[in-house]
Protein backbone atom coordinates (compact mmCIF):
# COMPACT_ATOMS: atom_id res chain seq x y z
CA UNK A 1 0.00 0.00 0.00
CA UNK A 2 1.24 3.76 -0.19
CA UNK A 3 -0.22 6.78 0.93
CA UNK A 4 -3.37 7.98 0.71
CA UNK A 5 -3.81 10.75 -1.72
CA UNK A 6 -0.74 9.04 -3.61
CA UNK A 7 -1.92 5.64 -3.93
CA UNK A 8 -5.19 6.82 -5.19
CA UNK A 9 -3.17 8.83 -8.29
CA UNK A 10 -0.75 5.88 -8.50
CA UNK A 11 -3.35 3.75 -9.48
CA UNK A 12 -3.47 5.69 -12.64
CA UNK A 13 -0.29 5.98 -13.06
CA UNK A 14 0.81 2.01 -12.86
CA UNK A 15 -1.79 1.13 -14.86
CA UNK A 16 -0.87 3.96 -17.53
CA UNK A 17 2.63 2.40 -17.62
CA UNK A 18 1.82 -0.74 -17.80
CA UNK A 19 -0.79 -0.37 -20.29
CA UNK A 20 1.62 0.82 -22.60
CA UNK A 21 2.84 -2.09 -23.57
CA UNK A 22 -0.80 -4.53 -24.83
CA UNK A 23 -0.42 -6.30 -27.38
CA UNK A 24 -3.08 -6.17 -30.50
CA UNK A 25 -4.88 -9.00 -31.58
CA UNK A 26 -6.80 -9.41 -34.48
CA UNK A 27 -9.31 -12.29 -35.70
CA UNK A 28 -9.58 -13.89 -39.32
CA UNK A 29 -13.19 -12.98 -39.42
CA UNK A 30 -13.14 -9.22 -39.32
CA UNK A 31 -11.40 -7.15 -41.15
CA UNK A 32 -7.44 -6.29 -40.84
CA UNK A 33 -6.87 -3.34 -38.47
CA UNK A 34 -5.77 0.04 -40.10
CA UNK A 35 -2.77 0.26 -41.78
CA UNK A 36 -1.21 2.43 -39.31
CA UNK A 37 -1.83 0.09 -36.78
CA UNK A 38 0.42 -2.38 -38.73
CA UNK A 39 3.27 0.16 -38.52
CA UNK A 40 3.47 1.02 -34.83
CA UNK A 41 0.05 0.07 -32.33
CA UNK A 42 -0.71 2.23 -29.98
CA UNK A 43 0.47 -0.03 -27.56
CA UNK A 44 4.15 -0.46 -28.73
CA UNK A 45 6.81 1.72 -27.40
CA UNK A 46 9.46 3.88 -28.72
CA UNK A 47 12.87 2.10 -27.43
CA UNK A 48 13.84 6.10 -27.11
CA UNK A 49 10.99 8.26 -26.52
CA UNK A 50 12.98 11.53 -26.24
CA UNK A 51 14.37 10.91 -29.97
CA UNK A 52 11.30 9.86 -31.09
CA UNK A 53 9.79 13.44 -30.10
CA UNK A 54 12.54 15.31 -31.38
CA UNK A 55 12.06 13.34 -34.88
CA UNK A 56 8.36 13.48 -35.38
CA UNK A 57 8.64 17.31 -34.56
CA UNK A 58 10.68 17.49 -37.78
CA UNK A 59 8.55 15.25 -39.76
CA UNK A 60 5.41 17.73 -38.82
CA UNK A 61 7.94 20.74 -39.52
CA UNK A 62 8.43 19.77 -42.99
CA UNK A 63 4.53 18.36 -43.06
CA UNK A 64 2.62 21.16 -40.79
CA UNK A 65 -0.90 19.57 -41.78
CA UNK A 66 -0.21 16.16 -41.54
CA UNK A 67 -2.18 13.89 -39.51
CA UNK A 68 0.24 10.87 -38.95
CA UNK A 69 3.18 12.62 -37.53
CA UNK A 70 0.77 14.45 -35.11
CA UNK A 71 -0.59 11.35 -33.81
CA UNK A 72 2.97 9.45 -33.40
CA UNK A 73 4.45 12.88 -32.07
CA UNK A 74 1.58 12.60 -29.41
CA UNK A 75 2.36 8.97 -28.90
CA UNK A 76 5.74 9.55 -28.17
CA UNK A 77 5.28 12.70 -25.81
CA UNK A 78 3.09 10.46 -23.43
CA UNK A 79 5.41 7.75 -23.31
CA UNK A 80 8.06 10.80 -22.41
CA UNK A 81 5.75 11.64 -19.73
CA UNK A 82 5.31 8.80 -18.38
CA UNK A 83 8.89 7.96 -18.05
CA UNK A 84 9.89 10.97 -16.44
CA UNK A 85 7.51 12.19 -14.72
CA UNK A 86 6.49 15.14 -16.45
CA UNK A 87 3.29 14.81 -17.40
CA UNK A 88 2.27 18.05 -17.05
CA UNK A 89 4.86 19.33 -19.37
CA UNK A 90 3.79 16.51 -21.90
CA UNK A 91 0.05 15.55 -21.44
CA UNK A 92 -1.35 19.06 -22.80
CA UNK A 93 0.75 19.20 -26.17
CA UNK A 94 0.01 15.24 -26.95
CA UNK A 95 -3.98 16.03 -25.73
CA UNK A 96 -3.88 18.85 -28.74
CA UNK A 97 -2.26 17.07 -31.19
CA UNK A 98 -4.90 14.07 -30.85
CA UNK A 99 -7.71 16.71 -30.95
CA UNK A 100 -6.05 17.87 -34.21
CA UNK A 101 -5.63 15.17 -35.47
CA UNK A 102 -9.08 13.66 -35.18
CA UNK A 103 -10.62 16.97 -36.53
CA UNK A 104 -8.61 16.58 -39.92
CA UNK A 105 -9.37 13.00 -40.00
CA UNK A 106 -11.66 11.62 -38.08
CA UNK A 107 -12.34 7.66 -38.56
CA UNK A 108 -7.97 7.97 -37.53
CA UNK A 109 -8.11 4.43 -35.51
CA UNK A 110 -4.70 5.27 -33.91
CA UNK A 111 -5.41 8.48 -32.75
CA UNK A 112 -8.64 7.75 -30.99
CA UNK A 113 -7.17 4.68 -29.31
CA UNK A 114 -4.64 6.75 -27.79
CA UNK A 115 -7.08 9.25 -27.27
CA UNK A 116 -9.33 7.27 -24.74
CA UNK A 117 -5.88 6.14 -23.19
CA UNK A 118 -5.60 10.11 -22.99
CA UNK A 119 -8.88 10.62 -21.89
CA UNK A 120 -8.24 8.10 -18.71
CA UNK A 121 -4.95 9.72 -17.76
CA UNK A 122 -6.77 13.00 -17.29
CA UNK A 123 -9.60 11.25 -15.30
CA UNK A 124 -12.12 11.69 -18.13
CA UNK A 125 -13.09 8.12 -17.31
CA UNK A 126 -16.87 8.62 -18.74
CA UNK A 127 -15.18 9.45 -21.97
CA UNK A 128 -12.79 6.93 -22.23
CA UNK A 129 -15.24 4.72 -21.57
CA UNK A 130 -17.79 5.47 -24.39
CA UNK A 131 -14.79 5.72 -26.81
CA UNK A 132 -13.42 2.98 -25.90
CA UNK A 133 -16.81 0.67 -26.89
CA UNK A 134 -17.12 2.86 -30.12
CA UNK A 135 -13.49 1.15 -30.46
CA UNK A 136 -14.16 -2.25 -29.81
CA UNK A 137 -17.88 -2.12 -31.51
CA UNK A 138 -15.13 -1.87 -34.90
CA UNK A 139 -12.34 -4.41 -33.94
CA UNK A 140 -13.98 -6.25 -30.80
CA UNK A 141 -10.47 -7.95 -30.40
CA UNK A 142 -8.21 -5.02 -29.79
CA UNK A 143 -6.68 -5.47 -26.70
CA UNK A 144 -5.43 -2.59 -26.09
CA UNK A 145 -9.09 -0.80 -26.08
CA UNK A 146 -10.06 -3.67 -23.69
CA UNK A 147 -7.26 -2.18 -21.37
CA UNK A 148 -8.57 1.15 -21.40
CA UNK A 149 -12.38 0.19 -21.03
CA UNK A 150 -11.06 -1.97 -17.59
CA UNK A 151 -9.42 0.96 -16.18
CA UNK A 152 -12.54 3.35 -17.49
CA UNK A 153 -15.01 1.38 -15.61
CA UNK A 154 -12.79 0.92 -12.67
CA UNK A 155 -12.67 4.63 -11.95
CA UNK A 156 -15.93 4.69 -12.68
CA UNK A 157 -17.20 1.91 -9.61
CA UNK A 158 -18.32 -0.20 -12.40
CA UNK A 159 -16.79 -3.24 -10.98
CA UNK A 160 -19.28 -5.83 -12.11
CA UNK A 161 -18.27 -4.51 -15.80
CA UNK A 162 -14.64 -4.49 -15.33
CA UNK A 163 -14.44 -7.77 -14.32
CA UNK A 164 -16.69 -9.16 -17.61
CA UNK A 165 -14.00 -7.08 -19.66
CA UNK A 166 -10.79 -7.72 -17.62
CA UNK A 167 -12.24 -11.56 -18.31
CA UNK A 168 -12.77 -11.02 -21.83
CA UNK A 169 -9.07 -9.61 -22.06
CA UNK A 170 -7.34 -12.27 -20.57
CA UNK A 171 -9.13 -14.64 -22.67
CA UNK A 172 -8.33 -12.67 -25.46
CA UNK A 173 -4.68 -11.89 -25.23
CA UNK A 174 -2.77 -12.93 -21.98
CA UNK A 175 -0.05 -11.10 -20.71
CA UNK A 176 1.05 -8.98 -18.61
CA UNK A 177 -2.17 -5.97 -19.17
CA UNK A 178 -4.52 -8.73 -18.49
CA UNK A 179 -2.25 -9.40 -15.85
CA UNK A 180 -2.17 -6.50 -14.01
CA UNK A 181 -5.51 -5.04 -14.85
CA UNK A 182 -6.61 -8.64 -13.18
CA UNK A 183 -4.59 -8.14 -10.37
CA UNK A 184 -5.65 -4.96 -9.25
CA UNK A 185 -9.62 -5.80 -10.02
CA UNK A 186 -8.86 -8.87 -7.29
CA UNK A 187 -7.18 -6.63 -4.67
CA UNK A 188 -10.54 -4.43 -5.22
CA UNK A 189 -12.70 -7.33 -3.76
CA UNK A 190 -10.12 -8.19 -0.90
CA UNK A 191 -8.35 -11.39 -2.89
CA UNK A 192 -4.19 -10.51 -1.40
CA UNK A 193 -3.39 -13.79 -2.47
CA UNK A 194 -5.01 -13.70 -5.92
CA UNK A 195 -3.40 -10.48 -6.84
CA UNK A 196 -0.22 -10.92 -5.79
CA UNK A 197 -0.16 -13.99 -7.86
CA UNK A 198 -1.51 -11.87 -10.55
CA UNK A 199 0.86 -9.04 -10.57
CA UNK A 200 3.46 -12.31 -10.79
CA UNK A 201 2.27 -13.47 -14.00
CA UNK A 202 2.24 -9.90 -15.06
CA UNK A 203 6.10 -9.22 -14.68
CA UNK A 204 7.02 -12.85 -15.86
CA UNK A 205 5.32 -11.55 -19.16
CA UNK A 206 7.69 -9.13 -19.59
CA UNK A 207 11.70 -9.25 -20.19
CA UNK A 208 14.22 -8.35 -17.80
CA UNK A 209 15.31 -4.59 -17.64
CA UNK A 210 12.12 -3.65 -19.27
CA UNK A 211 10.46 -0.82 -17.46
CA UNK A 212 6.61 -2.15 -17.71
CA UNK A 213 8.52 -5.22 -15.82
CA UNK A 214 9.79 -2.61 -13.41
CA UNK A 215 6.23 -1.26 -12.81
CA UNK A 216 4.87 -4.99 -12.48
CA UNK A 217 7.45 -5.45 -9.85
CA UNK A 218 6.90 -2.20 -7.59
CA UNK A 219 3.06 -3.51 -7.61
CA UNK A 220 4.10 -6.74 -6.74
CA UNK A 221 6.28 -5.60 -4.15
CA UNK A 222 4.01 -3.09 -2.66
CA UNK A 223 1.47 -5.95 -2.51
CA UNK A 224 3.59 -7.86 -0.02
CA UNK A 225 4.17 -5.08 1.74
CA UNK A 226 0.41 -4.46 2.18
CA UNK A 227 0.39 -7.91 3.68
CA UNK A 228 2.89 -7.11 6.29
CA UNK A 229 6.18 -8.66 4.81
CA UNK A 230 8.69 -5.83 4.36
CA UNK A 231 11.46 -8.19 4.01
CA UNK A 232 10.05 -9.89 0.59
CA UNK A 233 9.05 -6.44 -0.50
CA UNK A 234 12.56 -5.08 0.03
CA UNK A 235 14.05 -7.81 -2.03
CA UNK A 236 11.43 -7.53 -4.88
CA UNK A 237 12.61 -3.17 -4.84
CA UNK A 238 16.25 -4.28 -4.78
CA UNK A 239 15.85 -6.81 -7.66
CA UNK A 240 14.10 -3.84 -9.42
CA UNK A 241 17.16 -2.11 -8.70
CA UNK A 242 19.57 -4.58 -10.13
CA UNK A 243 17.48 -5.07 -13.49
CA UNK A 244 17.02 -0.91 -13.54
CA UNK A 245 19.37 0.84 -12.27
CA UNK A 246 17.90 4.70 -10.93
CA UNK A 247 14.03 3.37 -11.04
CA UNK A 248 13.40 6.06 -8.56
CA UNK A 249 10.05 4.40 -7.07
CA UNK A 250 11.97 0.99 -6.33
CA UNK A 251 14.27 3.35 -3.93
CA UNK A 252 10.98 5.12 -2.78
CA UNK A 253 10.13 1.50 -1.50
CA UNK A 254 12.88 0.86 0.07
CA UNK A 255 12.61 3.84 2.10
CA UNK A 256 8.59 2.65 2.78
CA UNK A 257 10.13 -0.65 4.22
CA UNK A 258 12.28 1.25 6.66
CA UNK A 259 9.40 3.21 7.85
CA UNK A 260 7.24 0.23 8.18
CA UNK A 261 10.17 -1.20 10.26
CA UNK A 262 10.81 2.04 12.43
CA UNK A 263 13.96 3.45 10.75
CA UNK A 264 12.57 6.09 10.22
CA UNK A 265 15.91 8.25 9.41
CA UNK A 266 16.95 5.67 6.87
CA UNK A 267 13.79 6.36 5.37
CA UNK A 268 14.23 9.77 5.12
CA UNK A 269 17.60 9.47 3.23
CA UNK A 270 15.99 7.14 0.78
CA UNK A 271 12.79 8.71 0.37
CA UNK A 272 15.35 11.78 -0.57
CA UNK A 273 17.40 9.73 -2.41
CA UNK A 274 14.50 8.70 -4.61
CA UNK A 275 13.02 12.33 -5.26
CA UNK A 276 16.08 13.45 -6.70
CA UNK A 277 15.95 10.95 -9.09
CA UNK A 278 12.12 11.54 -9.90
CA UNK A 279 9.83 14.01 -7.62
CA UNK A 280 6.50 11.61 -7.58
CA UNK A 281 4.02 12.50 -5.18
CA UNK A 282 3.88 9.06 -3.64
CA UNK A 283 7.67 10.13 -2.64
CA UNK A 284 6.86 13.30 -1.26
CA UNK A 285 3.36 11.68 0.56
CA UNK A 286 5.94 9.28 2.04
CA UNK A 287 8.32 12.03 3.46
CA UNK A 288 5.50 13.30 4.69
CA UNK A 289 5.22 10.46 7.02
CA UNK A 290 8.93 9.85 7.77
CA UNK A 291 9.76 13.32 8.20
CA UNK A 292 6.76 13.32 10.69
CA UNK A 293 8.72 10.38 12.57
CA UNK A 294 12.08 12.18 12.63
CA UNK A 295 10.01 14.85 14.28
CA UNK A 296 10.70 17.39 11.49
CA UNK A 297 7.82 19.40 11.16
CA UNK A 298 8.67 22.21 8.68
CA UNK A 299 9.98 19.67 6.25
CA UNK A 300 6.98 17.37 6.39
CA UNK A 301 4.80 20.61 5.66
CA UNK A 302 7.02 21.44 2.88
CA UNK A 303 6.75 18.04 1.45
CA UNK A 304 2.71 18.22 1.84
CA UNK A 305 2.90 21.02 -0.07
CA UNK A 306 4.44 20.04 -3.01
CA UNK A 307 1.55 16.46 -3.25
CA UNK A 308 -0.85 19.95 -3.26
CA UNK A 309 1.28 21.50 -5.76
CA UNK A 310 1.18 18.43 -8.15
CA UNK A 311 -2.27 18.47 -7.74
CA UNK A 312 -2.50 21.87 -8.60
CA UNK A 313 -0.42 20.93 -11.66
CA UNK A 314 -2.54 17.92 -12.74
CA UNK A 315 -5.68 19.98 -12.88
CA UNK A 316 -3.88 22.67 -14.76
CA UNK A 317 -3.26 20.21 -17.50
CA UNK A 318 -6.76 19.39 -17.58
CA UNK A 319 -6.80 16.48 -15.20
CA UNK A 320 -10.11 16.08 -13.06
CA UNK A 321 -8.20 15.90 -9.17
CA UNK A 322 -11.14 16.80 -7.22
CA UNK A 323 -11.60 13.56 -5.46
CA UNK A 324 -8.05 13.17 -4.79
CA UNK A 325 -7.65 17.37 -3.87
CA UNK A 326 -11.20 16.96 -1.34
CA UNK A 327 -9.07 13.55 0.27
CA UNK A 328 -5.55 15.98 0.67
CA UNK A 329 -6.86 18.83 2.00
CA UNK A 330 -9.83 17.32 4.94
CA UNK A 331 -6.58 15.63 6.05
CA UNK A 332 -4.68 19.15 6.33
CA UNK A 333 -7.91 20.41 8.15
CA UNK A 334 -8.39 22.76 5.39
CA UNK A 335 -11.33 24.31 2.94
CA UNK A 336 -13.67 21.59 4.25
CA UNK A 337 -16.48 23.48 2.81
CA UNK A 338 -14.88 23.35 -0.59
CA UNK A 339 -13.61 19.79 -0.10
CA UNK A 340 -17.14 18.83 1.18
CA UNK A 341 -18.24 19.99 -2.37
CA UNK A 342 -15.78 18.57 -4.63
CA UNK A 343 -16.42 14.74 -2.20
CA UNK A 344 -20.40 15.22 -3.23
CA UNK A 345 -19.77 15.95 -6.74
CA UNK A 346 -17.29 13.24 -7.04
CA UNK A 347 -19.53 11.14 -5.50
CA UNK A 348 -23.06 11.78 -7.68
CA UNK A 349 -20.78 11.71 -10.52
CA UNK A 350 -19.17 7.78 -9.66
CA UNK A 351 -21.80 6.32 -7.29
CA UNK A 352 -20.20 3.35 -6.92
CA UNK A 353 -16.81 4.10 -6.69
CA UNK A 354 -15.02 2.66 -3.41
CA UNK A 355 -12.92 5.85 -2.85
CA UNK A 356 -15.46 8.09 -3.96
CA UNK A 357 -17.86 7.15 -1.45
CA UNK A 358 -14.75 7.27 0.93
CA UNK A 359 -14.14 10.76 0.59
CA UNK A 360 -17.23 11.95 0.67
CA UNK A 361 -18.45 10.40 4.05
CA UNK A 362 -14.64 11.41 5.32
CA UNK A 363 -15.51 15.35 4.23
CA UNK A 364 -19.50 14.70 5.77
CA UNK A 365 -17.75 13.34 9.21
CA UNK A 366 -15.22 16.65 9.03
CA UNK A 367 -17.79 18.97 8.58
CA UNK A 368 -19.96 17.64 11.34
CA UNK A 369 -22.36 15.32 9.33
CA UNK A 370 -21.43 12.09 10.88
CA UNK A 371 -24.81 9.84 10.69
CA UNK A 372 -24.78 11.53 7.00
CA UNK A 373 -21.51 9.97 6.70
CA UNK A 374 -22.69 5.93 7.65
CA UNK A 375 -24.23 4.62 4.44
CA UNK A 376 -21.61 6.26 2.05
CA UNK A 377 -18.52 4.48 4.36
CA UNK A 378 -20.62 1.33 4.34
CA UNK A 379 -20.95 1.70 0.65
CA UNK A 380 -17.07 2.35 0.53
CA UNK A 381 -16.59 -1.21 2.06
CA UNK A 382 -19.16 -3.24 0.21
CA UNK A 383 -16.26 -5.05 -1.36
CA UNK A 384 -14.42 -5.95 2.02
CA UNK A 385 -11.62 -4.94 0.13
CA UNK A 386 -9.71 -5.29 3.44
CA UNK A 387 -8.15 -1.69 2.95
CA UNK A 388 -6.75 -0.83 6.77
CA UNK A 389 -7.42 3.39 6.13
CA UNK A 390 -11.02 2.92 5.66
CA UNK A 391 -11.70 0.72 8.19
CA UNK A 392 -10.03 3.59 10.58
CA UNK A 393 -12.00 6.01 9.08
CA UNK A 394 -15.10 4.28 8.88
CA UNK A 395 -14.31 3.85 12.84
CA UNK A 396 -13.68 7.73 13.30
CA UNK A 397 -17.13 7.93 11.89
CA UNK A 398 -18.79 5.40 13.82
CA UNK A 399 -17.39 6.98 16.89
CA UNK A 400 -18.67 10.40 15.94
CA UNK A 401 -21.91 8.81 15.23
CA UNK A 402 -22.57 7.46 18.66
CA UNK A 403 -21.68 3.85 18.00
CA UNK A 404 -18.55 2.87 20.06
CA UNK A 405 -18.86 -0.79 19.78
CA UNK A 406 -18.76 -0.93 15.82
CA UNK A 407 -16.26 2.12 16.00
CA UNK A 408 -13.60 -0.72 18.04
CA UNK A 409 -14.77 -3.03 15.53
CA UNK A 410 -13.41 -1.30 12.66
CA UNK A 411 -10.28 -0.19 14.43
CA UNK A 412 -9.03 -3.91 14.99
CA UNK A 413 -9.80 -4.10 11.52
CA UNK A 414 -7.15 -1.59 10.57
CA UNK A 415 -4.51 -2.56 12.47
CA UNK A 416 -4.92 -6.30 11.77
CA UNK A 417 -5.07 -4.73 8.31
CA UNK A 418 -1.41 -3.18 8.93
CA UNK A 419 -2.69 0.02 8.99
CA UNK A 420 0.93 0.90 10.06
CA UNK A 421 2.01 0.01 6.42
CA UNK A 422 0.13 2.77 4.82
CA UNK A 423 0.81 5.67 7.93
CA UNK A 424 2.35 4.79 11.16
CA UNK A 425 1.06 8.12 12.54
CA UNK A 426 -2.83 6.90 11.95
CA UNK A 427 -1.79 3.07 13.86
CA UNK A 428 -1.04 5.37 16.07
CA UNK A 429 -3.70 7.45 16.63
CA UNK A 430 -5.90 3.98 16.37
CA UNK A 431 -4.12 2.42 19.14
CA UNK A 432 -4.95 5.42 21.42
CA UNK A 433 -8.86 5.96 20.17
CA UNK A 434 -9.15 2.19 20.47
CA UNK A 435 -7.74 1.54 23.92
CA UNK A 436 -9.93 4.69 25.31
CA UNK A 437 -12.76 2.76 23.58
CA UNK A 438 -12.60 -0.52 25.20
CA UNK A 439 -10.15 0.43 28.07
CA UNK A 440 -7.87 -2.61 26.71
CA UNK A 441 -3.90 -1.23 26.15
CA UNK A 442 -3.12 -2.03 22.65
CA UNK A 443 0.90 -2.64 21.89
CA UNK A 444 2.63 -1.46 18.65
CA UNK A 445 2.46 -3.46 16.04
CA UNK A 446 5.80 -4.91 14.62
CA UNK A 447 6.52 -6.12 10.83
CA UNK A 448 6.57 -9.08 10.15
CA UNK A 449 8.88 -11.54 7.39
Amino acid sequence: MTPRTARILAVALVVAAIGVVAWMWTSREEPPLPNDLAQVAPGDRFDNAEAAVEYYRAVLRRDPDGVEPRVRLAHALMQLGEERGTQTETVPEARQLLEEAVEREPDHYYARTLQASLFNVLHRFEDARDLSRELLAEYPHHAFVHGTLIDALVELGEYDQAVEASDRLQALKPGLPAYSRASYLRELHGDTDGAIEAMRFAADAAPSGRPERAWALYQLANLYLGAAKPDTAAYIFQGILEERPGFAPALAGLGHVALVKGDATEAVRQLEEARALQPLEVIDELLVEAYTAVGDERKAEAAAGRVHEALLAAREMGEIVDMEEADFLIDQGRDLDRSLQMAREQQARRPGHLHANETYAWALLHTGDAQAAVPYIERAMRLDTGDAMVHYRAARIYEAAGQPDVAARHLRLALDGHLEVESPSTAAEARTLLASLDGTPIRAASATR
